[in-house]
């Protein structure tokens, strides 16, 4: 899946509702990228055969690039999170439609961002 200003520059179509697994991201390997992320993020015991599938699938190499992609996102929220970094008014609307479109408000870290 592209963030929406990517898209817009490969003219290309971004749907977020990729995000939750509603649509198709575009992205070879998407379910193996996503599971891999997935199990970082929660460093449970799911992350070696998520990696070992990763990898058979990607290489070596592009799993590193997978994994520091997770650690990058993870380090901005957890900076995000833990400073409780409040949305800007012009943003409010928009998240909080955002928010309730793609369901993420289920999410337990929805609660680490005041104000959406």
């Amino acid at each position: 899946m592209l963030l929406g200003l990517s898209s817009d520059a490969a003219d290309t179509e971004a749907d977020l509702h990729a995000v939750v697994g509603e649509a198709d991201a575009g992205v070879a390997h998407a379910n193996l990228l996503s599971a891999f992320a997935e199990a970082a993020w929660r460093r449970d015991h799911t992350l070696p055969s998520a990696r070992v599938a990763l990898r058979e699938a990607v290489g070596d190499a592009a799993v590193v690039e997978a994994a520091q992609t997770v650690a990058i996102f993870r380090s901005l929220n957890i900076a995000a999170d833990t400073s409780g970094i409040p949305l800007d008014e012009g943003w409010r609307g928009f998240a909080g439609d955002f928010v309730a479109d793609l369901g993420l408000d289920r999410f337990r870290s929805a609660a680490n961002t005041p104000g959406y």
